[in-house]
């Protein structure tokens, strides 16, 4: 299937995002800051998908979504946002500047599953 960045402070939310995803089929790659993230996306070419905290301590999700496009330009990477942030400034501004989705935590697995399957049917189609 699909190579799939996931990339959260919280390492309950690495597990339970890594456990949802891989039992579809994807290679699940997870780190805990955007730091190693953008190191990870500079070295492996092959994510087709990132998801990210957007409250993360250094390199929060605003600036990493900014810093994996520029990375990965030249590529179709598609950015999914998983947030307990719901403002819809907040919302509007991380699609502004490059996220392809945004889901609210605490989510669902089935949610994440077809938004993931969306969005990498989107790369796949581009």
């Amino acid at each position: 299937m699909s190579n799939i960045l996931v990339v959260d402070d919280s390492p309950a939310v690495l597990k339970i995002v890594r456990l949802a995803l891989s039992s579809q089929g994807h290679e699940i790659i997870i780190c805990e800051s955007g730091e190693s993230a953008l190191d990870i996306l500079k070295s492996n070419t092959k994510i087709k998908l990132g998801i990210f905290d957007f409250n993360m301590p250094g390199i929060n999700g605003l600036e990493l979504i900014q810093k994996s496009k520029k990375t990965m330009s030249g590529t179709k990477l598609k950015i999914l946002i998983l947030s307990v942030e719901s403002k819809p400034e907040i919302i509007s501004k991380a699609l502004f500047e490059g996220a392809d989705a945004w889901i609210v935590k605490p989510f669902k697995n089935e949610d994440l599953i077809n938004k993931v399957n969306e969005l990498l049917e989107e790369h796949d189609s581009v």
